[in-house]
C-alpha cells in the first residue's frame, strides 16, 4: 500500500513539474518570437538580410521543438536538470552572438537579447551551470565586440529602427517585469508554505506534548515541567508539592458501564480538575487513569487544602449523564519537594503516598508520611 502511494506521489510530482515547465517554455517561446519578429522588422526597413530573421527563427523553433519533445516524452525527466537549463542557454546565447557576427549594423538587438537570455539564469539547477552560462555568455561577448569592433551599432538612423530599437527595449524590459512578477508569486507562495509549515509544526508540537484524550498535558510533557519548576525551585527557594491523582476502581467503571463512558470519565475528570487548580498549577496525564498534578510555591499542607477542593468537586458531581448509577472518585497522594532529591525519589514518595490512600479505602487525601509530621510552614 504504502508503495502504490509513493508511486502515485512520484506520479503527481512528476505531473506538476512537467506543468511548471511547460509554462515557462511557453513564456521563453513566445520570448523568442518577439526578438525574431524584432529581426523580421529590422529586415523589412533595410537594416538586414531577410534570410537573418529566417534563420534565427528556425533556430529557435528547432530549439523549442526539442524540449518539448524532451518534457512531453519523459526524457528531460531521466537526466540530473530535468529542465534542460544549460544546453538551453549555451544554444540561444550562441545564436544571440551569431546574429551579433553577421549583422553588428543591428548589435544592440542581440545583445539585448543577450542580457534577456541571462535574465533566466534564476532558473539555474546549481552554481556549475551558472557559472558556465556566464563564462560562455561572457567570453562570447568580449570576443564578439573585439572581433567586430565599430561595426557594433545602435540601429537609430531612421525612425523605423528608432521604432523597432525601442521595441527591443520594451521586450527586454518586458521579461525582466515577467521575471519579477515571477519572483513575487514565488515569494507569496512561499510565503503561504512557511505558514502552513509553522501551522503543521505547532499542531505536531502539541499532539507531542498533549493527552489525546483529555487534552491534557502527557507524560513526557508534564515531567519536563516538573524538571524546569524544581529547578526553579534552587534558584528561588520557593516550596514545590507534588501529587499523583489515581481514579478509583476505574477498570471497574470499563467492565460495567463501557470504554466509551471509560474515555467519558476522564475527560470530565480533566475538565474539573482544570478548574479546580490554580493557574499557576498544573495537571498532566501520567498514564491510564493516573495524573499527576504539580503545585508551584506551595507547602505540603497547602497543597492539601487546594486537593481537597478538587477531590470535592469530582465526588459531587452529577454522572447521570453517564449511568444513573455511575459515581466517581479519586484517591491522591501528595509530597512536597526537598531541595536536592532527584525527581525519581519525589513521585516516588507521591506514590507511596497514594497506595496508602488506596489501602487506607481510597475517595481520599493521603499526605507523605515522612513529611506530614513536620511543621507547616508557609509557602515562600
Amino acid at each position: 500500500m504504502s508503495q502504490v502511494k509513493l508511486q502515485s506521489d512520484n506520479g503527481a510530482e512528476a505531473a506538476r513539474l512537467l506543468r511548471s515547465l511547460k509554462r515557462t517554455q511557453i513564456t521563453i517561446a513566445f520570448a523568442y518570437l518577439y526578438d525574431s519578429l524584432m529581426l523580421f522588422g529590422y529586415s523589412a526597413v533595410g537594416f538586414v538580410d531577410v534570410r537573418v530573421p529566417l534563420t534565427v527563427i528556425a533556430l529557435f523553433a528547432l530549439l523549442v521543438g526539442a524540449v518539448h519533445w524532451a518534457h512531453s516524452s519523459g526524457w528531460s525527466h531521466r537526466q540530473k536538470d530535468p529542465t534542460l537549463f544549460l544546453p538551453q542557454q549555451l544554444y540561444a546565447i550562441s545564436v544571440a552572438l551569431g546574429v551579433a557576427l553577421v549583422a553588428p549594423q543591428i548589435g544592440f538587438q542581440p545583445f539585448a537579447t543577450l542580457f534577456a537570455i541571462g535574465a533566466f539564469s534564476f532558473m539555474a539547477p546549481n552554481t556549475r551551470s551558472l557559472a558556465i552560462c556566464w563564462a560562455g555568455a561572457s567570453i562570447g561577448a568580449v570576443a564578439v565586440i573585439f572581433f567586430v569592433g565599430p561595426r557594433l551599432a545602435m540601429p537609430t538612423s531612421s525612425l523605423a529602427g528608432q521604432a523597432l530599437t525601442g521595441g527591443v527595449v520594451v521586450g527586454l524590459l518586458a521579461r525582466c517585469v515577467w521575471i519579477a512578477t515571477f519572483f513575487r508569486k514565488l515569494q507569496r507562495r512561499l510565503g503561504e508554505k512557511n505558514k502552513a509549515l509553522k501551522a503543521a509544526i505547532n499542531r505536531i508540537e502539541v499532539l507531542a506534548n498533549r493527552d489525546e484524550l483529555t487534552g491534557l498535558p502527557n507524560r513526557r510533557s508534564i515531567t519536563k515541567w516538573l524538571d524546569e519548576q524544581i529547578a526553579s525551585c534552587g534558584r528561588t527557594s520557593l516550596a514545590l508539592s507534588v501529587a499523583l491523582v489515581d481514579i478509583d476502581h476505574f477498570k471497574r467503571i470499563n467492565d460495567a458501564y463501557g470504554h466509551l463512558a471509560g474515555d467519558r470519565a476522564l475527560q470530565i475528570f480533566s475538565e474539573i480538575a482544570s478548574g479546580a487548580i490554580r493557574a499557576t498549577d498544573r495537571i498532566g496525564r501520567y498514564g491510564g487513569e493516573e495524573f499527576l498534578v504539580i503545585l508551584t510555591a506551595t507547602t505540603l499542607h497547602a497543597a492539601e487544602a487546594s486537593l481537597e477542593r478538587l477531590r470535592e468537586r469530582l465526588a459531587g458531581y452529577d454522572w447521570t449523564a453517564i449511568d444513573p448509577d455511575l459515581h466517581v472518585t479519586i484517591t491522591i497522594g501528595v509530597t512536597q519537594y526537598t531541595p536536592g532529591e532527584p525527581v525519581e525519589e519525589l513521585t516516588r514518595r507521591a506514590d507511596l503516598a497514594l497506595y496508602l490512600g488506596k489501602e487506607s479505602g481510597r475517595d481520599r487525601i493521603v499526605l507523605d508520611p515522612t513529611l506530614a509530621a513536620r511543621p507547616t510552614s508557609q509557602a515562600a
